[in-house]
C-alpha cells in the first residue's frame, strides 16, 4: 500500500509539473527560446512563477516528511495535489502552443529527470524524492529556464547541421540571386509586395508569412528551395547585434532593402545605434556588384554611414525612385511612380496607407533594376493584397468595418493606421489598441504620443490592459480627449465586448496591434 501512495504523489505531481511547464514553455517558444528574455518574462510575472499558494501548501507536506510525520505527510501530498490539478485552469492561448521537435527534445530532458526522481523513490529514499518533486512543482517556470540550458549543446550542434545543409544547398544552385529584406517594421509587407511583382517574370521563393530568424530562412530552405527558383526573397529579423550578418553569412544576398530604422527592440537591442548597426549589416554583407535599396523617407537611415552602392527610393525627389501624385482612399491607393530616366508608371493597388506606397516603390525599384517592364510591373501590383493584419479590411458581421493591423505594431505604422482611420469620414472611428512594446525606457514617451495621436483619430478608444495603456491614456487626457470616449478592457475578449455594444454599420474600427500571451 505504501508503494502504490508514493507511485500515485509521483504520477499526480508529473500531471501537475506538466500544466506548469507547458506554459513556461510556451512562453519560451513565444519568446524564441532566448532565455535571457524568458527571464524577463519570469521577472515582470514573478508572482505567477512563484506562486505563493502553491509554495505554502506543498510545504506542509516537505515539513511533515523532515518531522518524520511520514504517512500524513504522503496523503496530504495526494490530496493537495489533486486539489491543485482541479483548481488549476488553462489560460487562453492567442497563439497556440506548438509541439516542435525542439520541445520534444525537451520533454526527452523532463522524462529523464523525473526518472532520476522515481529512481530514487524506489531504491534510495521515498522521503528525497518526494521532497525534490515538490520543489520542482514550486518553481515549474524556472525549470524551463535550467532546462534549456541543459538542452543548449545539442540545440547548438542541431543548428549548426541545418545551417551547414542550407548553405550546401544554395551553392548547388549557381544561378540563384537572393534578395535580402531587413527593418524595424514593414519588412513583411515589402516582401509581399516584391514577390509579389517579382513573380511576374522571374520563378521566387520567399520566407512564407513571418519567418525571418536564422532558422526560420533556414528551413525555408532546406524544406522549399529547389533549382528552378531563380530568386529567394529572404525576410530578416533581429533583436541582437549580429543576428542579419549571421543570416547574410549563409544566404550571401545579391541585394538588400532596408524599409526602416527605428526605436524597435531596445529592450534587447539597448540603444538606436544598435539597432542601425544591426539592420546595416544586411547593407556591409552585400558583394561590390550588390545594390541595396534604402527607403529616403527615413531619418535614421539617412543618418548612416552608406557605401555608393545604394538605390534611394521614397515619396519625394530627393529619392531615385519616388511616389507623386497620391491618392489614398478607404478603398485604396493609386499614384504614380517616377523612374530615373524612364516613363513614369501608374499603380493602382487595394492597398491602404503611405507605407504601403512606399513598400511598392521600393518592389518597383528592384523590379526595374532586374529588368522588369512597365507592364509586368503594372500587372504585378494588381494582383497585391493586404498582408494578413496588416492594414487588412474586413466586413463585420454587424455591417462594421474592421482595419485589422493587429500585427507587432510599431510607432511610424500606428500613426499612419490611425491617419487611415482618420481617412473614414463621416463614420464613428473606434481604436482598440494594448499600445506598443519592446521600446525599452522609451515605451513611456512612445506610447503617450500615440495616445495623443489617437485624440485626434479617433471617436472612441478602448485600451486592453489597465496597467500597459496608462501612458496612452496619459496621451489622451494631454489632448483633453473626453472620458466617456474611453474604455479599459482587462483583455482582447473584454475588449470586442465592448466594441460590439457601441458600434453600429456606421462603425469603422481599428485593431492596433495584439499582444501575445506573453505580455497579456
Amino acid at each position: 500500500m505504501h508503494n502504490i501512495l508514493i507511485s500515485i504523489n509521483l504520477i499526480l505531481f508529473l500531471i501537475f509539473f506538466y500544466k506548469r511547464a507547458r506554459e513556461g514553455l510556451h512562453i519560451l517558444q513565444l519568446e524564441n527560446y532566448y532565455n535571457d528574455r524568458y527571464a524577463v518574462w519570469m521577472k515582470r510575472y514573478i508572482k505567477k512563477v512563484l506562486n505563493i499558494k502553491i509554495i505554502a501548501l506543498l510545504l506542509i507536506p516537505i515539513i511533515l516528511l523532515l518531522l518524520n510525520i511520514n504517512n500524513i505527510a504522503i496523503i496530504l501530498n495526494i490530496f493537495l495535489y489533486v486539489v491543485l490539478i482541479i483548481t488549476s485552469k488553462k489560460a487562453k492561448e492567442k497563439k497556440a502552443f506548438v509541439v516542435t521537435a525542439r520541445i520534444r527534445r525537451m520533454y526527452v530532458t523532463y522524462l529523464l529527470i523525473f526518472a532520476v526522481i522515481t529512481f530514487v523513490a524506489i531504491f534510495v529514499d521515498y522521503k528525497i524524492a518526494m521532497i525534490v518533486a515538490n520543489i520542482c512543482a514550486m518553481v515549474a517556470y524556472v525549470f524551463v529556464y535550467l532546462v534549456n540550458i541543459v538542452n543548449k549543446p545539442v540545440e547548438k550542434s542541431i543548428r549548426k547541421g541545418f545551417c551547414v545543409k542550407a548553405s550546401k544547398k544554395l551553392k548547388e544552385i549557381p544561378n540563384l540571386q537572393v534578395i535580402g529584406i531587413t527593418g524595424s517594421y514593414g519588412k513583411t509587407s515589402t516582401k509581399y509586395a516584391v514577390n509579389t511583382i517579382l513573380s511576374q517574370k522571374f520563378n521566387t521563393l520567399m520566407t512564407p508569412e513571418s519567418y525571418n530568424t536564422t532558422m526560420g530562412v533556414v528551413r525555408t530552405i532546406n524544406e522549399k528551395l529547389t533549382s528552378t527558383h531563380q530568386l529567394f526573397i529572404c525576410e530578416m529579423g533581429a533583436k541582437y547585434v549580429g543576428d542579419i550578418k549571421e543570416i547574410c553569412d549563409i544566404v550571401k544576398p545579391n541585394f538588400g532593402i532596408v524599409t526602416a530604422i527605428g526605436p524597435q527592440h531596445l529592450d534587447t537591442f539597448h540603444s538606436l545605434d544598435n539597432v542601425r548597426k544591426t539592420k546595416l549589416e544586411l547593407v556591409d554583407s552585400l558583394p561590390e556588384n550588390g545594390l541595396a535599396f534604402v527607403n529616403w523617407e527615413d531619418e535614421n537611415i539617412k543618418k548612416a554611414e552608406l557605401p555608393s552602392n545604394i538605390v534611394k527610393f521614397g515619396l519625394t525627389k530627393k529619392a531615385d525612385y519616388y511616389a507623386e501624385k497620391i491618392q489614398i482612399t478607404e478603398h485604396g491607393s493609386t499614384f504614380d511612380v517616377v523612374l530615373p530616366d524612364k516613363e513614369k508608371i501608374h499603380i493602382k493597388t487595394k492597398l491602404l496607407g503611405e507605407l504601403n506606397i512606399l513598400n511598392i516603390v521600393g518592389a518597383v525599384a528592384i523590379a526595374d533594376k532586374l529588368g522588369m517592364t512597365a507592364e509586368e510591373i503594372k500587372v504585378g501590383a494588381k494582383y497585391l493584397k493586404p498582408v494578413p493584419h496588416r492594414l487588412q479590411l474586413k466586413q463585420n458581421p454587424n455591417g462594421s468595418v474592421i482595419i485589422d493591423d493587429a500585427y507587432n505594431s510599431n510607432i511610424k505604422g500606428a500613426k499612419m493606421a490611425l491617419d487611415v482611420l482618420k481617412s473614414f469620414e463621416n463614420k464613428q472611428r473606434v481604436l482598440i489598441t494594448p499600445g506598443i512594446v519592446e521600446l525599452g525606457d522609451k515605451a513611456n514617451q512612445i506610447n503617450r504620443d500615440l495616445g495623443k495621436k489617437a485624440a485626434e483619430c479617433a471617436d472612441y478608444v478602448i485600451l486592453v490592459g489597465a496597467e500597459q495603456t496608462l501612458p496612452i491614456l496619459n496621451g489622451l487626457q494631454d489632448r483633453h480627449y473626453p472620458k466617456q470616449n474611453t474604455f479599459i478592457a482587462q483583455n482582447l475578449e473584454e475588449a470586442l465586448q465592448e466594441m460590439n455594444r457601441i458600434t453600429s454599420n456606421n462603425t469603422v474600427i481599428l485593431l492596433e496591434n495584439d499582444l501575445p500571451d506573453n505580455y497579456l
